[in-house]
């Protein structure tokens, strides 16, 4: 029998067990029954914004996502998915405006993923306000530590316009972006234009950088400018769209040696994502949605005369996910979250290496394809005990170019199927934590056997 059949019966049963027991009595938490892009569209923004926080850094040959290294094993997907937060607290977080969350677990048996945000907004008279947003993660790809800093004024009939910049150790990497949008109760559209590392050129090439500081120079012969869109509108009243996308134009950088302008390389780069997601509110119990996304970045590097060869490559990275969602409250204090999703990872990575040259490295052709979701069962009281019961699945398949890609393992195929155990203590709009414990059914060549990995969260709003 298929790994995945005992857990999904083992779910059903757990559920229908569960939810005979449900106190109907108590109080039911009020949070909408309803999901966001927000979590997925600013990650996949940060990745372009702040590229200095790769493990790889700015100048990495493996491109913008850089999402392959020899740290990343086969567990690593489903121990994010058991880890962050579910649809209905990601949601909630992108509704508020200002408030702290972690969350934190275990990917190998000495490190943990981990992610912290903190925003607050603060009125500065009767139209201006000021906001700041505070973004931590450890994760084997990155490790970011980003402050942003804006402001905002409200006009009238719902219209706002904001700027915004990140305050960054390296002034050469901060940015500058403004936007302009509408909001009504019913709805939000936005529109940002964002100048990424706007003062590169100003510092490397008009006021220099001693080479004892930086042996690398950068100088973008074609500036990067992002234009970025978000919509989320309730079409009717049991309809809701959103969606979210984003792309930089063409821009160039050519990044030398100090002592030798002619040895480094030229790179073109481009960028570009988008997301979908329709939700039908059939009642205030039931939600169904599907959801679309897709992320592309594209860079080719080609070097300068006294280059290497190895830097003449076109790179293209692609991530593409498709699912649908269930979110549903069967009782006063019991929910279900449920979403399930094919997701594909392509990376194609060509050499132009001259005859003559060294022998550049086999060129890339890779792909992996996987099912990837979770259904869980929660107790969401106004105030009070939680606890949950949660499937998950990662199954990931290697479709082409096995081996050509970094990973811990030689190979990220493994089907990953785990059952979660959580409890914690919610006060619904202020604060809540929740502590949990991952059981491995499929633990392969580990020794540690069932034991799938811990986790944690905490929330607070104010």
């Amino acid at each position: 029998m298929p790994p995945i059949r005992p857990a999904v019966a083992f779910l059903s049963i757990a559920v229908a067990s569960i939810a005979v027991a449900a106190s109907a009595a108590a109080q039911s938490d009020s949070l909408p029954l309803q999901a966001t892009l927000a979590g997925w569209a600013e990650d996949t923004w940060l990745r372009l914004l702040d590229r200095d926080a790769a493990r790889d850094g700015r100048l990495s040959d493996r491109g913008i996502l850089q999402r392959f290294n020899s740290t990343i094993d086969p567990d690593y997907q489903i121990n994010l998915i058991r880890a962050r937060f579910g649809l209905l607290d990601d949601a909630e977080w992108y509704r508020r405006p200002r408030g702290a969350r972690y969350w934190g677990g275990s990917v190998n048996t000495r490190d943990f993923a981990a992610g912290a945000q903190f925003k607050e907004a603060v009125p500065l008279g009767r139209r201006w306000s000021a906001k700041v947003d505070f973004t931590k993660q450890d994760l084997p790809e990155l490790t970011r530590s980003l402050v942003r800093l804006g402001f905002t004024r409200s006009g009238d009939g719902g219209f706002f316009s904001t700027i915004e910049g990140t305050l960054v150790p390296l002034k050469a990497s901060s940015d500058l972006e403004v936007g302009a949008g509408w909001r009504r109760p019913h709805g939000e559209l936005a529109l940002y234009v964002a100048v990424l590392d706007a003062f590169n050129d100003l510092i490397y090439q008009d006021l220099k950088v001693l080479n004892a500081a930086a042996d690398t120079a950068l100088d973008y012969e074609r500036q990067p400018v992002t234009v970025r869109a978000d919509a989320d509108w309730r079409v009717t009243p049991h309809w809701r769209l959103e969606a979210r996308a984003g792309v930089m134009l063409p821009a160039t950088i050519r990044a030398y040696a100090q002592l030798s302008p002619d040895s480094g390389f030229r790179q073109h780069e481009r960028y570009g994502f988008g997301g979908v997601l329709v939700e039908w509110h059939g009642s205030e119990r039931v939600t169904l949605g599907g959801f679309a996304t897709y992320v592309r970045a594209v860079t080719d590097r080609t070097p300068l005369p006294d280059g290497r060869a190895l830097d003449d490559f076109r790179l293209t990275e692609r991530t593409l996910e498709a699912g649908g969602l269930l979110l549903a409250r069967v009782a006063p204090d019991w929910v279900i979250e449920g979403w399930l999703a094919r997701n594909w990872r392509p990376e194609r990575r060509t050499y132009r290496a001259p005859p003559g040259a060294p022998a550049a490295p086999p060129d890339v052709d890779y792909e992996d394809v996987a099912w990837s979701g979770q259904a869980a069962l929660e107790r969401r009281p106004a105030r009070g005990f939680t606890g949950g019961l949660t499937y998950e699945l990662d199954l990931r398949d290697v479709t082409r170019g096995a081996g050509g890609v970094a990973a811990r393992e030689g190979s990220l195929a493994r089907h990953n199927n785990e059952v979660r155990f959580e409890f914690g203590w919610r006060a619904a709009g202020r604060w809540a934590f929740q502590l949990g414990l991952g059981f491995d059914l499929d633990p392969g060549m580990w020794p540690r056997g069932w034991f799938g990995g811990g986790h944690g969260r905490f929330i607070l709003y104010w």
